[in-house]
């Protein structure tokens, strides 16, 4: 692999690599941060691990270009280069200036907690002011995969459906079918958690223009800097789970992260955001992702952090149900 990203570098930039290190985190694609012998000098190059359209670097590519037309700081794009033959693809970005918010936030004082968080709020209200026609998963070229439902002869009045319950049972459903292929739960949970949704499903809907969403908004995937006494967003990364979808699906992760157990912080998320927060529906939406969660994790071979998961909603389903 060393060898393969020397050439990439070379042909991209003419330049020597320095340094290679390997960016750990996450579980999509495989990702390096180099330093090199010209500029831009430092760079994330990232490989494409998911080739499939929902998920691939044409995707994000798209992603990151829409958001930059709207001024929200993603970033920039040195090369890319789509997957051809048994050539793998990658893309090459600006390594973003700043820190990574989840590695200095339990550091930060209150009220640098709070700026931060109104400023977190504000960039969502950003993101979401990018409208679509319909709701479904972004592919590359900005095309949305919606549910392509077989059409049956017309023999009576057509009942009305919501479109965004449809696509957000079929896409988070398949979590749990994922999870039954590897007989990992039980028929009792899985009773527990489908009561639990139907029962929420008119908190669930909504009925707006489709959204823009990242899909991964999380501390671990935001940077800041410090200016003038004041942190800054300097950026956001990774955009391989952004849809158009309901917003609030995009508070998922700082729920999971705690922004909501605080009364304060959940205060100045909602005064940057511009409104009012739907906390129940962001907390079914959460209880979904967890479940994908399971599965992923699962998937990856970490069955220990899965059963943990599962066993976290277990609890929560018996608490509220």
């Amino acid at each position: 692999m060393e060898d393969r990203i020397k050439e990439i570098i070379n042909k991209e930039f003419n330049a020597s690599i320095i340094e290679i290190n390997k960016i750990t985190e996450g579980y999509s694609h495989f990702m390096y941060e180099l330093k090199i012998d010209k500029e831009p000098h430092a760079v994330i190059l990232r490989f494409a691990n998911n080739t499939e359209e929902d998920f691939n670097l044409a995707k994000e590519k798209y992603v990151i270009e829409l958001l930059a037309k709207h001024s929200i700081p993603v970033p920039k794009i040195y090369a890319f280069h789509h997957p051809e033959n048994k050539e793998e693809g990658y893309m090459i970005m600006e390594k973003i200036k700043g820190i990574r918010l989840d590695t200095i936030w339990e550091a930060l004082g209150k009220e640098e907690k709070l700026e931060i968080t109104k400023k977190i709020g504000k960039l969502l209200s950003s993101i979401h002011s990018i409208k679509f026609d319909k709701f479904g998963i972004i592919k590359e070229k900005g095309e949305i995969k919606t549910d392509a439902a077989f059409y049956f002869r017309q023999q009576g009045e057509r009942i009305q459906f919501s479109p965004f319950l449809r696509e957000y049972l079929i896409q988070n459903l398949k979590d749990i079918a994922r999870l039954l292929s590897y007989k990992h739960v039980s028929p009792e949970f899985i009773s527990k958690f489908m009561y639990y949704i139907v029962k929420n499903l008119e908190i669930i809907d909504y009925s707006d223009k489709p959204t823009l969403v990242h899909g991964d908004l999380m501390p671990g995937h935001i940077f800041v800097e410090k200016k003038d006494g004041n942190y800054e967003i300097t950026g956001i990364i990774d955009f391989e789970f952004a849809m158009s979808y309901s917003p609030e699906w995009d508070f998922i992760k700082l729920h999971r992260k705690g922004f909501f157990d605080d009364s304060e912080l959940k205060n100045a998320l909602a005064i940057g955001y511009g409104k009012p927060l739907k906390e129940k529906t962001i907390e079914v939406h959460r209880l979904l992702r967890d479940l994908a969660f399971a599965w992923v994790v699962l998937e990856a071979g970490n069955k220990d952090l899965s059963n943990k998961t599962l066993k976290q909603i277990e609890e929560k389903l018996d608490k509220i149900t």
